[in-house]
């Protein structure tokens, strides 16, 4: 059996600001390195050992894919993947998140209105890719897309780690794409609008399928936090 350790990146300058990231790259913050080098250690302290490690291609995924090995002292090689990458907004890129749905949805606080449940992830996506409409080409995404991306990159690391005999792979992608998926494979999310920074969603791949053991996790930070 194989279990995929989907880990979110840690926390970066656009998340403290409250801007739209999606492709954007915006660097980790100084706690945003200090977590992913918890969670390693949280690894560590709790005998999880990787055989593999994959990342989106942002820089905010990779470099939390290193700061976790390094913590764990598991010097393997991070095989970048496009697919993992988080929702692409757009011409809507780095800005404002309360702007962006304003101009999108007409809503004028994006995170209270994701919390109370006025939208949902879906929502928001496919109104980005409408409202980029008159790009040419349009890069934005709608939740479906996004949904099947994530879904064709997570099944092929599986079935690459069944071939291989891998046990346990580290996978470091993005809340929104991981919570789109979540839905996707009728995972109740239970009205979360995003996953914690550095938190540890636990998929076991078995008869061709995922189960969903563990959801935003943040015992494995807590316990490195803790050892420090």
């Amino acid at each position: 059996m194989t279990t995929l350790y989907l880990v979110r990146h840690g926390q970066t300058e656009f998340n403290v600001q409250k801007r739209v990231q999606g492709m954007a790259d915006s660097a980790l913050t100084p706690k945003g390195i200090a977590d992913a080098k918890a969670l390693g250690q949280g690894f560590k302290t709790k005998n999880i050992h990787f055989d593999a490690a994959f990342a989106s291609d942002l820089t905010r995924a990779v470099d939390t894919a290193h700061f976790v090995l390094s913590g764990l002292d598991e010097p393997i090689p991070v095989t970048t993947l496009m697919g993992l990458r988080e929702e692409n907004y757009g011409k809507f890129e780095g800005q404002l998140a309360n702007d962006f749905s304003l101009a999108t949805m007409g809503i004028a606080n994006f995170h209270d209105a994701l919390a109370n449940q006025e939208i949902t992830l879906a929502q928001t996506a496919d109104a980005a890719f409408t409202a980029n409409m008159d790009q040419h080409p349009n890069k934005a995404e709608t939740n479906r897309m996004v949904q099947e991306r994530l879904n064709r990159t997570l099944r092929a690391i599986a079935v690459e780690a069944v071939a291989k005999d891998w046990e346990r792979v580290l996978v470091v992608s993005h809340g929104t794409a991981a919570l789109m998926w979540l839905n996707y494979v009728h995972y109740n999310i239970d009205g979360r609008e995003m996953l914690d920074n550095a938190s540890v969603t636990k998929l076991m791949w078995e008869n061709d399928r995922f189960t969903v053991t563990d959801f935003n996790d943040l015992s494995f930070l807590h316990a490195g936090q803790a050892a420090n």
